[in-house]
């Protein structure tokens, strides 16, 4: 397992109040199993919200974020991360296992 900085959206989502909610993002810890990784994509918005100051103070303006899909039996989630896809998905594919010579 893989540890990454997920981007949480902690939104009210009242329908009522669609109008006047206001963002709120927050950073948290999530550990993806390389295993189920379905797709790795770059997080469309994301960049504009980080321009924008509605995501944390803990990033700055150089961070870009990823869209990692999970499949597990009959569960697909999806994270969003901070990092580009190549960099995502270069430390999804590093392979943890050496064989042993002899």
């Amino acid at each position: 397992m893989i540890r990454f900085i997920e981007v949480i959206n902690e939104t009210n989502f009242n329908p009522r109040m669609e109008r006047t909610s206001q963002p709120k993002f927050t950073l948290g810890e999530v550990w993806i199993n390389q295993e189920y990784v379905v797709k790795v994509r770059e997080a469309m918005g994301y960049q504009s919200l980080l321009q924008e100051g509605q995501l944390p103070a803990d990033l700055n303006g150089d961070h870009s974020f990823s869209l990692i899909t999970t499949h597990n039996g009959g569960l697909t989630e999806n994270h969003v991360v901070v990092g580009a896809p190549d960099m995502v998905a270069g430390r999804l594919s590093k392979d943890r296992k050496k064989l042993l010579k002899g």
